[in-house]
């Protein structure tokens, strides 16, 4: 089993995004998070969704997991393992990203 895993889900809105993501960081359940704002088609919304990006471990899936359902996070969370090297950051955690 992989050791580290980035975790993404989205949300309708961007305080909800931020409610999940200060609660996510206050259990210590990963060790960064980034909201985006990922663009929908005009026709359907005006607004965008917010798409949160973390970085946790294998010990702490289950229990983020529980937190997530605990919080009402209804949406499809994808779980993937980190197969690079994790001294090599991904690119939304570097500064020199566009």
């Amino acid at each position: 089993m992989a050791e580290f895993f980035e975790v993404r889900m989205t949300t309708e809105t961007h305080t909800r995004a931020a409610e999940l993501a200060h609660g996510i960081l206050l259990t210590g359940l990963a060790t960064s998070i980034d909201i985006a704002a990922l663009p929908r088609p005009a026709a359907q919304h005006d607004d965008p969704a917010w798409q949160l990006t973390l970085i946790s471990t294998d010990e702490h899936l289950p229990a983020l997991r529980r937190h997530l359902g605990a919080a009402g996070a209804a949406t499809p969370i994808d779980f993937e393992p980190v197969s690079h090297d994790i001294d090599n950051y991904p690119e939304w955690l570097k500064d020199d990203h566009p």
